[in-house]
């Protein structure tokens, strides 16, 4: 009798356990049932971000099939966009509902003059809230405020090579740089100012060898005279060419697109490994959206297993989510198995604005 009454109080307990996550369940789809009634009544939302004019196409043309809402893009540079953005708003305009902006800027820039609200109280759907669907069993935020989050899980050693001038087994290490062989053969993306080579830096100073260590790299990597540029599509255009052997600090989609061309292009691997970077695939919103319930939409759709197909597909990058297809995505931006990788993160992008004023010295005689 003792262990049937067990066993019923055992039943009631799952029972109502059961009947709460249902109504949560229920809940939420009530929620997400408002939430898209309300975008599409609001019938747009207007996206500042650095994403390719593929990735903008393919998330316009889905976003509106599946919503019937329409999606603007003020595109640019991160930094130029980032100050765009704030000029508007110390002029009381509030037009951006939505940003996909590069994790150096958003980090060392808009985050701390109050651009971003935390995304967390705006997930709806329990498959965007749930850790175990992302890589590395949590939720990709940037940031502990979580107002940064990743979209994409791109491996880079931020190197290009011409690959009829570097052959396999030439550049094992960074410091293989360093070998005079290599000496007039470099071009170098300008590491003092936000980009990818300001993430190289970074990563030499963190990652690859430690603060000491990589910052004596940096000033012996500065002696070998490499030249400087500021323009990410000419500096891969000159190592497609073979007016040099190797880009430092080189952008992964013009690689890309030099490659699908023909061109003899490839990323290098290191033996110190490579950064999971998304680059200027993260999501962030606006504290004062014009279109906060499609602000809302787009954040959990752009996470959901679908929008991160779409996203992945359109940016050429593998997804943040797990089990979604990497076709039509570049294998340079793939990691290997087995292969060194480090995640960035808050500390990361902190460092950053420490590593670029520090080449910001070591580099200043090659800007002269």
């Amino acid at each position: 009798m003792k262990r049937y009454l067990s066993l019923v109080v055992v039943a009631l307990i799952l029972l109502f356990q059961g009947g709460v996550a249902g109504a949560a369940e229920g809940g939420s789809q009530q929620k997400w049932d408002e939430t898209v009634a309300a975008a599409k009544k609001e019938g747009k939302l207007v996206i500042y971000g650095e994403l390719t004019p593929d990735a903008r196409k393919l998330l316009s043309s889905s976003f509106q099939k599946e919503y019937g809402i329409q999606l603007e893009w003020v595109a640019g540079k991160s930094v130029e966009i980032a100050q765009k953005y704030l000029a508007e708003r110390d002029a009381g305009l509030n037009l951006a509902d939505v940003f996909h902006m590069g994790g150096g800027t958003g980090f060392n820039f808009m985050k701390n003059k109050g651009a971003f609200v935390s995304v967390e109280p705006y997930l709806i759907l329990p498959e965007v809230k749930d850790p175990k669907a992302y890589i590395n069993d949590r939720f990709p935020a940037l940031d502990k405020d979580k107002m940064i989050v990743a979209l994409n899980s791109a491996y880079t050693s931020y190197v290009a090579v011409n690959t009829d001038m570097v052959k396999e087994g030439d550049l094992k290490s960074y410091k293989d740089l360093l070998d005079p062989k290599w000496k007039g053969k470099i071009v170098l993306f300008d590491p003092a100012i936000p980009g990818a080579a300001a993430g190289w830096a970074t990563f030499m100073i963190s990652q690859a060898f430690g603060r000491e260590e990589g910052t004596q790299f940096l000033k012996d990597f500065a002696k070998t005279r490499p030249e400087m540029i500021k323009d990410v599509r000419q500096q891969v255009e000159w190592v497609a060419r073979g007016k040099y052997a190797i880009g430092i600090g080189t952008q992964h989609a013009t690689v890309s697109y030099f490659k699908k061309l023909g061109s003899p292009l490839d990323i290098q691997r290191f033996q110190e490994g490579g950064n999971i970077n998304p680059a200027s695939g993260f999501v962030e919103r606006a504290p004062k959206p014009q279109h906060p319930n499609a602000a809302t939409l787009y954040l959990n759709w752009i996470l959901t297993r679908e929008g991160q197909t779409v996203f992945a597909r359109g940016y050429a990058s593998p997804a943040i989510r797990k089990g979604i297809s990497t076709q039509g995505v570049d294998s340079i931006k793939i990691a290997r198995p087995g292969e060194k990788t480090h995640f960035t993160d808050e500390n990361f992008y902190h460092l950053q604005g420490v590593a670029m004023k520090l080449c910001k010295e070591i580099f200043a005689p090659l800007r002269q």
